[in-house]
């Protein structure tokens, strides 16, 4: 009477496995297909974390722009009249202009920053190369 091998458990324990050959590939299929459809969610989920940022970034940029108008017409027009009653009218918009310059600057600068943020799915990949390396663990052994 033969009996099957014993098998190294999750635990590292020794146990038989009574399945046939069949069920054995039926489970391994299965459980890839759900082992696949978790690392398919995670991306998902990393990706529309990185969309939300871009649009983060992009709200910034359009509200900067809006901003930079709003200021340009009200604010602008005022600084220079002030401005002016103390140097010459072309002296008072040049300043006026400078300042509404480094304003916009210093808003597409951050906007920049939140573009440049890398776009990989960092947590899918290293789940995925963490799943490779333990599958290939198994089959080793």
């Amino acid at each position: 009477m033969a009996t099957t091998p014993p098998t190294g458990g999750p635990d590292g324990a020794g146990t038989t496995d009574e399945r046939d050959t069949s069920e054995v590939i039926a489970s391994l299929l299965a459980n890839g297909q759900g082992l696949l459809k978790t690392e398919l969610e995670l991306a998902k989920l990393e990706l529309q974390r990185i969309a939300t940022e871009k649009a983060i970034a992009l709200g910034l940029v359009v509200a900067g722009a809006v901003l930079g108008l709003f200021i340009l017409a009200f604010v602008g027009v005022t600084g220079a009249h002030a401005l002016m009653l103390v140097v010459e009218p072309w002296l008072a918009w040049l300043i006026v202009t400078g300042i509404y310059t480094l304003i916009t600057v210093i808003l597409l600068l951050v906007a920049v920053r939140y573009f440049k943020r890398p776009v990989k799915p960092e947590q899918t990949l290293a789940e995925i190369e963490t799943t490779k390396t333990w599958a290939s663990e198994q089959v080793g052994r």
